[in-house]
């Protein structure tokens, strides 16, 4: 048999070291990942994130579950903390998922609605606590019925250099508590939850926000994100994601529907768009290439509305393509490395563990 060139073999070994082998594979993964960014608001950025993966029941049924960690700090002295966690229990009958987040920061801000226009850029700071927690039970095949409560605390806002912020129709200007419960449905059928060749995933997700649960705005929140996947040939997929965000009442300015981020419509500043409703839609093409490398091509629309009936108005689009090298092979996780490009001069690179969606 021809022998497989030495790049392959030296990885090959890699993936024995860090995956193990058939006869003794490995239940526990963890990736350290540093972070390095810039940006004009925070200078450089520095941290690191790390991800432990396993399974509670080391089976082909119950599905591997993550702990995670994002710790970075800025030149500006500005500091975030991001623990996050899923966890799929024996046979996959609970699905519990959790974050939280305290962010010390400063970011852009453009006013309201899809016609914001880039002039408008002003940068403000803040402090935010923000958690959510789901928890959901397989009441029937691939489908998922839960609770969840989100809260969401913003204080220290200091909008000095940010005069349309100050504006009395930016709700919540100057602090805000969000306290809010509700409940979802996702329908999940797909193969791998990291990299599925084929499947669904649906989820709608609702929660209402009112002085009750010590909120100080009374709004609700309706989330759909529906996501397919098909496998064309080989390790070739179509992946096709279709997500929105309503709200109703008096919403802080940010828990408004948002375009632009490093998972839904990349390329755009997180937040670069803000309103009371949210639409978009994006479409992958991963293809593999040569050994533990692929790669992902990708495009898509969405805009940002203050009804309904004015989400098909106006539109921004994104297009880009990214590296994929494989990570564990087993799992089918893998490093992504993408870049993206919006419209008005919107652009940005990312690097992390996993898919996009």
């Amino acid at each position: 048999a021809q022998q497989k060139p030495l790049v392959l073999r030296a990885m090959d070994w890699g993936y024995r070291l860090g995956q193990g082998d058939s006869a003794n594979p490995h239940n526990k993964y963890f990736f350290p990942i540093p972070i390095v960014a810039y940006k004009p608001e925070t200078r450089w950025i520095l941290g690191l994130s790390t991800t432990s993966i396993f399974r509670v029941k080391h089976d082909s049924v119950t599905r591997p579950s993550f702990v995670r960690l994002n710790v970075s700090y800025s030149q500006e002295r500005q500091f975030a903390i991001r623990p996050q966690l899923e966890l799929f229990t024996r046979n996959n009958m609970w699905n519990i998922r959790a974050n939280y987040t305290y962010t010390d920061f400063a970011e852009f801000f453009w006013g309201m609605g899809i016609q914001s226009p880039a002039s408008a850029r002003a940068l403000y700071s803040f402090r935010m606590h923000r958690a959510n927690v789901k928890a959901a039970y397989l009441f029937k095949k691939n489908l998922y019925a839960g609770a969840q409560f989100v809260f969401e605390k913003m204080f220290q806002i200091d909008a000095s250099e940010a005069p349309l912020l100050k504006q009395p129709e930016i709700t919540g200007n100057t602090g805000y508590t969000a306290s809010g419960a509700g409940f979802y449905l996702t329908y999940d059928n797909r193969d791998n939850i990291y990299f599925p060749y084929n499947g669904l995933l649906a989820e709608v997700s609702v929660a209402s926000f009112n002085p009750a649960l010590g909120s100080s705005h009374r709004f609700n929140n309706l989330i759909a994100d529906v996501r397919w996947y098909k496998q064309l040939w080989n390790e070739n997929i179509l992946a096709i994601q279709l997500f929105s965000q309503h709200n109703t009442g008096n919403i802080p300015f940010r828990m408004a529907a948002t375009l632009g981020n490093e998972m839904i419509m990349s390329g755009y500043y997180t937040g670069r768009y803000r309103d009371d409703h949210a639409l978009a839609i994006q479409a992958e093409l991963r293809k593999h290439i040569w050994g533990p490398a692929g790669a992902v091509f990708f495009a898509g629309t969405g805009t940002a509305a203050p009804s309904f009936n004015k989400l098909l108005n106006m539109h921004k689009p994104h297009i880009g393509a990214g590296l994929r090298i494989k990570a564990i092979p087993r799992e089918r996780i893998n490093m992504r490395f993408d870049y993206a490009i919006g419209v008005d001069g919107n652009s940005a690179a990312y690097i992390s563990l996993n898919e996009a969606f």
